[in-house]
């Protein structure tokens, strides 16, 4: 059997090493595997004016519900108890859960971003502000990035860049999104690869190929907890989520065609990613590194249930309200009008991205033939 896996193994490299060398007739092709993959949540001390959200204040809404300061003063000090978990979550007008039906209780007034700057793209086109909104958006105010870019759409974090746990530097302060990039790297819960190739130039290059994967394998740590440079990673065989888009090289920096994204996602968090009108923009490193940005829309109500799936635990430890957040995305969602309602289904959206050098490898066996992604035109309803 060790011989058999042996042989194996060894024909699957030299498989890979035929793959990249056909590939290098038209350039040279680099693979990545990712370490950094969340919302892009930029931090400045002037993007909250009116402070940071807070989790509801329970005493208020018990007693606003008419309970007696025994009752209220009971549920406060066992909030570990079955009975509390039933009286927050299940606040509504009719003791609905607030969590999973939030348009049964009122707005309570999600505080949301102020402030000008943001990473991400212009993805409506327009570079300002104005009353008309693009065609297939709704209107919204637009952000400027860090480098001085106008016309930035990215509503989703305007609507949750005040919530603490999603706050710091390129989000990697947020606890949250830490927490949930540590989960993915030391339980290998899922792995995410990049290919560029025809890469003939170092920093300029008219034509490139690049290719967002799902990977088959985890990441591999190093002894202390870092993940390793140059790992061999295959490429899962399930080509829904094979990525595969026409880009550029200028001065190093790499910037796709406009897509659509899938990706199998984490199901303690996000089980899908669907980005529609996606785009990359990645910049190489000197060290051979890459980082960057993936911007595109994303379902509202799909964003809504995944982010407060945890109920009572997302308000307590995010400091937010479930129905809070649910009014918020859906007042601030600046893309794909429902044709009835006239009201945004998708939101813009940005995610930072970093990756480091490893050997991507092509399985043998795949589920189907990859196609290129192709955009889905806006206000294109599913």
């Amino acid at each position: 059997m060790a011989r058999l896996n042996s042989i194996f193994c060894s024909a699957a490299a030299m498989a890979g090493l035929l793959a990249l060398g056909a590939n290098a007739s038209a350039g040279e092709a680099k693979g990545f595997a990712v370490t950094w993959f969340q919302p892009a949540m930029y931090t400045a001390d002037d993007d909250c004016p009116d402070g940071l959200n807070k989790s509801p204040d329970f005493k208020a809404i018990f007693a606003a519900e008419g309970k007696t300061p025994e009752q209220i003063k009971d549920l406060i000090d066992h909030p570990n108890s079955k009975e509390f978990a039933d009286a927050v979550i299940n606040r509504g007008p009719h003791g609905e859960n607030v969590c999973a039906d939030p348009a049964s209780a009122p707005d309570p007034g999600q505080k949301t971003v102020q402030g000008k700057i943001a990473f991400g793209f212009n993805l409506d086109g327009k570079t300002d502000s104005g009353s008309t909104p693009a065609p297939n958006t709704c209107a919204h105010a637009k952000f400027t990035s860090p480098d001085g870019t106008p016309g930035i759409d990215n509503q989703h974090y305007r609507a949750l860049g005040c919530m603490i746990a999603l706050r710091g530097k390129r989000g990697h302060d947020g606890f949250v999104l830490s927490y949930i990039m540590e989960r993915m790297k030391a339980e290998g819960l899922r792995t995410y690869l990049i290919e560029i190739k025809g890469i003939n130039d170092p920093k300029d290059n008219k034509d490139v190929e690049v290719g967002v994967y799902l990977g088959s394998d985890p990441l591999v740590l190093d002894a202390k907890g870092e993940v390793r440079r140059d790992t061999t990673q295959r490429v899962s065989k399930d080509v829904r989520w094979h990525n595969v888009v026409h880009g550029s090289m200028k001065d190093g920096v790499i910037t796709t065609d406009v897509f659509d994204l899938n990706l199998l996602g984490d199901p303690i968090w996000v089980p899908e990613f669907h980005f529609k009108q996606a785009r990359l923009q990645l910049t190489v490193q000197p060290n051979g590194d890459i980082k960057g940005t993936l911007g595109g829309y994303q379902d509202v109500m799909t964003m809504y249930y995944n982010t407060v799936k945890s109920g009572i635990l997302f308000e307590t430890t995010n400091a937010a309200s479930c129905p809070g957040v649910y009014y918020a995305l859906k007042r601030l969602a600046d893309g794909y009008p429902d044709p009835k309602t006239g009201e945004c289904t998708q939101i813009s959206t940005d995610f930072n991205i970093e990756a480091i050098p490893a050997f991507v490898l092509h399985q043998p066996g795949d589920t189907g033939k990859t196609k290129t992604a192709q955009a889905t035109p806006a206000g294109h309803q599913d």
